[in-house]
């Protein structure tokens, strides 16, 4: 066997090393306890250099998916098929300390998320000017699609689980550019039924 001559394995090693030392461009987020008798979400997230060199240009920390985790099977799986930018959960400081602490978009049924799912003005980028969907799905991460269109952007969700309902906050696409902006700044609100996820009558000043 010939030896290797001092380039080649120079070559060699340094392509070893920086296999090793390039920073994945996901990395996995603190377990978020869904459903305690069975379901954790993991949050994955995009690091900060890939967000700066990827068609995508938003200020702030994006999930890139969500693990779905069944500690009683031991099993997971993606909630999405393919990775998105989905807004953080938020928390109510009075769960926080608790070991089921739970964000404020997680209802006794239903998990609520915000997500950018395209480009959808195709400006070549994900940006602030794309739109947030709302989607949900129940607690075991079954059942995911999409409760509002292309055409709205949601800025928001609050629930009032005490009251069976949530109200979300949205802009409409209203000079139909496909872009939202300063001009498509008028908010509407809208009631959300947390028992059939049906959406009420638009509330806002005409």
């Amino acid at each position: 066997m010939k030896k290797l001559t001092w380039f080649t394995s120079f070559a060699i090693l340094t392509l070893f090393t920086e296999g090793f030392c390039q920073k994945p461009s996901r990395h996995i987020g603190e377990p978020i306890w869904v459903d305690s008798l069975s379901t954790i979400f993991f949050p994955t997230s995009y690091n900060e250099e890939f967000l700066s060199t990827n068609k995508i240009a938003l200020w702030g920390d994006y999930y890139s998916n969500i693990i779905v985790y069944d500690f009683k099977k031991d099993e997971h799986r993606k909630l999405f098929q393919s990775d998105i930018y989905i807004h953080p959960f938020h928390y109510d400081n009075r769960y926080r300390t608790e070991q089921n602490s739970k964000p404020q978009n997680i209802t006794s049924n239903w998990v609520f998320i915000l997500a950018k799912d395209k480009d959808y003005n195709a400006s070549g980028r994900v940006d602030e000017r794309d739109p947030s969907i709302l989607f949900v799905t129940n607690k075991k991460g079954e059942g995911l699609k999409s409760l509002t269109g292309e055409g709205e952007n949601i800025l928001s969700i609050k629930i009032y689980e005490d009251k069976g309902f949530g109200l979300i906050s949205f802009q409409r696409d209203s000079d139909k550019d496909k872009s939202f902006k300063n001009l498509d700044s008028k908010i509407i609100y809208r009631k959300i039924d947390l028992n059939d996820l049906s959406l009420g009558k638009e509330i806002t000043i005409d």
